[in-house]
């Protein structure tokens, strides 16, 4: 199913000269996309074993960390040599084919109970997260949208009345009370907000001081981005020999002193040595981000998977679109820009600190959890 709305998106893209209609293909990508990212991850916990997870999330850590690194300069070399069209085009076959091999490769997970989807829960908690975006976006004209923030409230008491009412919830959020699993989580969130808003506030930093043209600003991020991705597996292997303590203590380190470092080299901005910075800043974030999931929901019933990677995926979503909203913002607010860039970076500093108090309380847990069962 995910596979094939992602292909009608797909071709609806390469057949239309019309926004809205371009806009509705990518609406389908997107539900696509957002359907299959959550069961590969699921796929991985319930069917691999558990001294290889963490090489195989690595593996899809890899997938997703190559996207973002080459999709700007496959759509730049695309457009620049061919028609847009050929952007979506060549890319046609890999969802016909990943389509395919699922269909005749990859069996159902066996289902005791068929539950009907719940559209208003589903409705209700896509209207909270986006309403929570536009609410802290809103408040770069000096106040909260008090509509935005009302919608927010309304929407997500309805999720909530949804969920814990019901009987098969939409998305059982109730898991969250498990101590390691939130404790988790939250790091989990800090490595994609502090990722995504780095990389969109850089370049675009780089461009508006005139340090570098737009094309060199891209570049600053590519060798840490690409170095990143391809030691992804590697980091797994290290967490599935090591154990979790060291690949999580020492990516967050490495995560954290890059941020202070940038922090306190913005007003003498290089390009040379913010690109050594941002491989080290990749190399800490790609070592901590995918074992912090592995970690936090290894201790849950098997039924409950689903649901976790679930909740993990889409505040994965959500960080990434906080995390840009939360840059500009503060970036912004500064009279110099350079100012603000720095309070971004000292602030995300912060945050990638605090990672280090989630860890040791959700090691307690567990460590005080395995005692238990002993």
């Amino acid at each position: 199913m995910a596979t094939g709305l992602f292909t009608f998106g797909t071709i609806l893209a390469v057949l239309t000269q019309s926004f809205a209609i371009m806009l509705l293909a990518r609406i389908f990508q997107g539900i696509g996309t957002g359907l299959v990212m959550p069961q590969m991850f699921n796929i991985i916990l319930e069917r691999v074993p558990m001294h290889k997870v963490g090489l195989f999330m690595g593996f899809a850590g890899l997938i997703i960390s190559l996207a973002p690194a080459f999709g700007p300069t496959y759509g730049g070399f695309m457009i620049s040599h061919f028609s847009w069209q050929w952007i979506f085009i060549c890319i046609l076959p890999v969802p016909l084919i990943a389509g395919i091999l699922a269909y005749y490769y990859l069996e159902d997970s066996p289902v005791s109970e068929k539950v009907p989807f719940d559209w208003l829960a589903f409705i209700a908690l896509s209207i909270s997260l986006t309403s929570a975006l536009l609410a802290i976006t809103s408040l770069e004209n000096g106040s909260v949208n008090l509509y935005y923030l009302g919608l927010f409230i309304l929407s997500f008491v309805l999720f909530l009345y949804k969920n814990l009412t019901a009987k098969q919830p939409f998305l059982d959020i109730r898991i969250l009370k498990i101590p390691s699993l939130t404790f988790g989580l939250i790091p989990f969130f800090v490595f994609q907000l502090i990722n995504l808003g780095i990389n969109f506030l850089t370049p675009n930093f780089i461009v508006m001081e005139k340090i570098a043209n737009s094309s060199q600003a891209g570049m600053v991020l590519l060798p840490g981005t690409l170095l990143g991705a391809l030691l992804v597996p590697a980091f797994g292997k290290l967490y599935d020999q090591k154990g979790a303590r060291l690949s999580l203590y020492l990516g967050n380190a490495l995560f954290s002193l890059s941020l202070l470092i940038m922090t306190l080299q913005t007003k003498y901005f290089m390009l040379g040595a913010f690109t050594l910075l941002y491989i080290l800043f990749t190399f800490g974030r790609n070592m901590g981000f995918n074992n912090s999931l592995a970690t936090a929901i290894r201790e849950l019933p098997a039924e409950k998977n689903a649901d976790a990677t679930a909740i993990f995926q889409m505040m994965q979503q959500f960080a990434g679109a906080l995390g840009t909203a939360m840059a500009s913002l503060i970036a912004n607010s500064q009279p110099e820009f350079t100012s603000g860039v720095q309070s971004v970076y000292l602030l995300f500093t912060f945050f990638a600190l605090c990672n280090f108090a989630f860890f040791i309380a959700m090691f307690k847990h567990l460590a005080k959890k395995k005692t238990c069962l002993s």
